[in-house]
């Protein structure tokens, strides 16, 4: 797998994470990525084409909810307050 498309990839993930956990988050990623393609390749006995590459990235996920995966909940009460 080339690293431009994973690069492009993270980089999408991002922009979406925390200033102070975004390192460590998108080194945990890149390490998830490659070992899945070198998983892919050996299964396969050869480097992964640009269409098996995109999928294994569709596979992992959209980059807006991989990042949200990793952001802090908030949670939001509907309802009339006790009086």
């Amino acid at each position: 797998m080339t690293n431009d498309l994973i690069d492009r990839y993270l980089a999408a993930v991002g922009r979406e994470l925390p200033p102070r956990t975004r390192a460590d988050i998108l080194a945990e990623l890149r390490d998830e990525l490659m070992s899945g393609a070198e998983a892919r390749e050996v299964r396969l006995g050869r480097r992964l084409n640009a269409a098996e590459q995109a999928d294994l990235l569709m596979e992992f996920g959209n980059p807006l909810l991989v990042a949200g995966r990793y952001r802090k909940v908030q949670h939001l009460k509907i309802g009339r307050a006790h009086v």
